[in-house]
C-alpha cells in the first residue's frame, strides 16, 4: 500500500467548516471590539481636552471655555451641532480644537449649558457630564464628569444607566 499525500476531501471539508464557524462567531465580536476601542478612546480625548482647558485659564489667569462647536473660514464659534470641541479664550480666539469621530455622538447633560468656562482659578462655572453615545444606544455610552474642584473622572457603570443618548 502507498502512504497517501496530501489531505482527503472530508479532511478539507472539516477544516474548512471549522474556519467558517470561526469567523461567524468571530466576526460581530472584533467589530464590538473595534466601536468599544472607538467609544473608550474619545471619552479619554475628551478627559484630556478638559484637563488641557482647566490648565490653560491659570496659565493665562483668564476665562477660558470649552464649547461643541464648528470652524467655518477660519473661524470657530460655538454651535449646537458639529462634531468639534472648541477651547475659546475671553476674546472668542481659539485656543485648540479636537475633531471627535462623526460616528459617536457626545451630549452635555446635567449642565446649565453646552459651554463650560474655566476661571482664572481653575474652577468650572458648572458641574455635570459629557456622554457619548454610538448607534448603539446609552446601554454602550460612556463619559467624562467635572466636579466642582475641576477635575474630570470617567462615569461608573452605574451612572452610565442614568444617561440619555439624545
Amino acid at each position: 500500500m502507498k502512504k497517501q499525500k496530501g489531505v482527503t476531501l472530508i479532511e478539507l471539508i472539516v477544516a474548512m467548516t471549522i474556519i467558517i464557524i470561526t469567523l461567524f462567531v468571530g466576526v460581530p465580536n472584533l467589530q464590538q471590539l473595534v466601536k468599544n476601542n472607538e467609544i473608550v478612546s474619545q471619552s479619554n480625548t475628551i478627559a484630556s481636552f478638559i484637563a488641557y482647558a482647566r490648565s490653560e485659564a491659570t496659565k493665562r489667569k483668564s476665562n477660558v471655555r470649552i464649547c461643541r462647536g464648528k470652524i467655518v473660514e477660519e473661524t470657530a464659534e460655538c454651535a449646537s451641532t458639529g462634531n468639534n470641541l472648541l477651547i475659546l479664550n475671553n476674546n472668542d480666539t481659539l485656543i485648540r480644537t479636537a475633531e471627535l469621530s462623526s460616528n459617536i455622538n457626545f451630549y452635555f447633560q446635567n449642565l446649565a449649558s453646552s459651554t463650560i468656562t474655566f476661571s482664572a482659578q481653575g474652577i468650572p462655572d458648572d458641574t455635570g457630564e459629557i456622554v457619548l453615545c454610538d448607534d448603539r444606544g446609552a446601554s454602550f455610552a460612556k463619559g467624562v464628569a467635572l466636579n466642582l474642584g475641576g477635575q474630570v473622572r470617567s462615569l461608573v457603570r452605574s451612572e452610565i444607566n442614568n444617561v440619555s443618548c439624545s
